[in-house]
């Protein structure tokens, strides 16, 4: 059986005017990881990468500080099914509207907006964000984006092909988000769309997800693994 491995981008610039840009962090993350490879020899018949800049930034940095090491990794290719699924386009349109209508969204909304500091935010939006997420999966957000069935079949074909089209034995590198990552978990473990879900919110930045591949089967080996962050303050979700 061959190997996938997903991996989610480094730390972007949530905050910023941009978030899909890497933060100084972000960088030293996927450093970290591709020397990490270059150390251990760990090379990939195949990368790919969704078609965001946090994502080829992500395994541009990677692939170089492998370099660095003694390791030759292929370019990425950008694959579309690998792309986020629509988070910020439904915090930047659908809460609102949300909101005029769920009295308990109105609230989520107003505590995070009202929260005196970062520790009382991050905890106000990351119960508005979930909220939101199972509104998503209920479809409340069809009529504005993406739709939670249409993103799960998008990566999961996107998955099918790759493994499809793998020599035997290949070992395939896929740079993403925590999305896609939980939409894979959730295809191997046979998951509700709520558990599926529920993955993403511990995704850590540049963390390695491995499944066992072959047509038509994948199998969890690791999830969610940092072999190449061991200092605690490297470690982030955001």
């Amino acid at each position: 059986m061959g190997s996938l491995v997903l991996i989610r981008h480094g730390q972007a610039s949530l905050g910023a005017e941009d978030y899909d840009v890497l933060s100084e962090l972000g960088v030293e993350q996927s450093r970290r990881l591709g020397g990490h490879l270059g150390r251990r020899g760990l090379a990939f018949d195949q990368i790919v990468a969704g078609p965001l800049r946090r994502h080829r930034d992500t395994a541009d940095h990677m692939i170089a500080a492998a370099k660095e090491g003694g390791l030759d990794l292929p370019a990425p290719t950008i694959v579309d099914a690998f792309d986020e699924f629509p988070a910020l386009d439904i915090l930047r349109d659908g809460v609102d509207g949300l909101a005029a209508r769920d009295p308990t969204i109105a609230s989520l909304q107003a505590k995070t907006v009202a929260a005196a500091g970062p520790t009382e935010f991050r905890r106000a939006f990351e119960r508005l964000f979930q909220a939101l997420m199972r509104h998503w999966i209920d479809g409340a957000f069809d009529d504005l984006v993406e739709s939670y069935p249409s993103f799960q079949a998008r990566v999961e074909a996107g998955t099918e092909q790759l493994v499809d089209d793998a020599a035997r034995g290949a070992r395939i590198a896929v740079v993403s988000s925590a999305g896609p990552v939980g939409a894979v978990f959730r295809q191997a473990m046979n998951l509700s769309p709520w558990d599926g879900m529920r993955a993403t919110f511990v995704v850590t930045n540049t963390s390695l997800s491995e499944f066992k591949h072959r047509p038509g089967e994948l199998t969890l080996t690791r999830f969610n693994a940092l072999p190449h962050l061991d200092d605690p303050s490297l470690v982030t979700l955001r």
